[in-house]
């Protein structure tokens, strides 16, 4: 579904992807790995056409997305859970769902509120109301709303307490059983060895390491060199 070859992205002059490549198919989840500062925000920003990578090529169904404006990524079936969640802080919880709303099935308001029952309960609170856990939640309401082929999520667990982050996981197994394809990145190893098929770490804008659950667990080393934990 998603093919990214070889691209390189600069922010100016200095350089901050040496060449990454990744896949993920269809109704897979693939997760995105690495220390702070080595390139996973910039590969999604690259994707999603909001830093252009210079070289490279990103097919997306087929499709080349490189150069493309973020609002046509978007509308070809991406949707993107940013980093730091970014909800409208004054619109409502209902409000900030139905305003990004693509089609009807699988996901609408009722669907997403199953999932995440407590969105529904504050379906007219304001955005900036909400706790980092309901944020997040919303964040990924928000994004499902728009019905994509392919899910991203930014640091999907950062700064969240253990409750809310199993929540968040719970979620995120759920959309893997139902189908949805999947690229997350995040820092717990654990969770995602759990509910993802393939992972990629980067380190100083490369592909360091790709390998399946599987191998990542079973190299106790792997996590300390390239992950700090």
């Amino acid at each position: 579904m998603l093919a990214v070859r070889d691209i390189e992205t600069f922010y100016g002059a200095s350089q901050v992807l040496f060449g990454v490549g990744l896949q993920v198919g269809a109704g897979e989840v693939v997760t995105l790995m690495g220390r702070n500062g080595m390139g996973k925000t910039t590969t999604v920003r690259s994707i999603m056409g909001l830093t252009p990578p210079r070289r490279g090529s990103i097919l997306f169904d087929g499709a080349e997305m490189a150069g493309r404006p973020a609002y046509k990524i978007a509308r070809a079936g991406i949707g993107l859970v940013p980093e730091g969640r970014q909800i409208f802080p004054n619109l409502t919880v209902r409000e900030n769902m139905v305003a990004t709303a693509s089609g009807e099935t699988p996901w609408n308001y009722r669907s997403v509120c199953e999932m995440f029952p407590r969105l529904a309960e504050r379906a007219g609170n304001m955005g900036d109301t909400l706790s980092g856990g309901e944020q997040q939640m919303l964040a990924i309401a928000r994004a499902l709303m728009t019905n994509p082929k392919l899910l991203i999520l930014d640091e999907a667990t950062e700064g969240l307490a253990p409750l809310i982050r199993q929540e968040i996981w719970n979620a995120l197994a759920h959309l893997k059983q139902a189908g949805q394809a999947i690229l997350v990145i995040d820092k717990d190893i654990a969770a995602l060895a759990r509910i993802a098929d393939r992972h990629y770490i980067l380190g100083k804008g490369r592909v360091v390491w790709s390998g399946e659950s599987d191998a990542l667990v079973a190299d106790a080393g792997l996590a300390h060199r390239h992950l700090g934990v």
